[in-house]
């Protein structure tokens, strides 16, 4: 469980950092009820789509949506990705796992959105998974942060 909360303040993180280079002023603690429309401030439909797949155990179909809908070259569509994200996040790890998804898969995937949305890949490397969860299967620490 210690493990578990650590990664998942973890995730927060780098949703903070990504938001940050971006220069937007949302964080994950700020994504409740955003994104709206601004004239009606209803829900925007594609992160309440993506929710309620991930509610009904769809999370890949939801993702895939995430990547396939979404204009990484407008920053101001990031609470979208905030949001989604934040949801996955508030689910325990083998209600993850029971629908095909990990912990992991957030973290890679807020990751690939900071890509897309043109965040530097060596600050985003700075938040690697092996760090996270203190893996050393792959590369030692100094040769992953230094790899770029």
């Amino acid at each position: 469980m210690l493990t578990e909360d650590y990664i998942v303040r973890m995730i927060q993180d780098m949703g903070r950092m990504v938001a940050r280079v971006l220069g937007r002023d949302v964080s994950f603690e700020d994504t409740q009820g955003l994104p709206q429309r601004e004239q009606t401030g209803e829900p925007l439909p594609l992160l309440e789509e993506m929710k309620r797949l991930a509610d009904d155990g769809k999370v890949n179909e939801a993702e895939n949506r995430l990547f396939e809908e979404l204009d990484f070259s407008d920053p101001s569509q990031l609470p979208i990705v905030l949001g989604f994200y934040e949801h996955l996040n508030q689910f325990a790890d083998g209600e993850l796992e029971s629908w095909g998804y990990s912990r992991e898969e957030i973290w890679e995937g807020l990751r690939d959105c900071g890509e897309q949305f043109g965040v530097d890949t060596q600050l985003l490397d700075a938040f690697s998974w092996e760090k996270a969860t203190n893996r050393k299967d792959t590369q030692d620490d100094k040769s992953a942060f230094f790899r770029h």
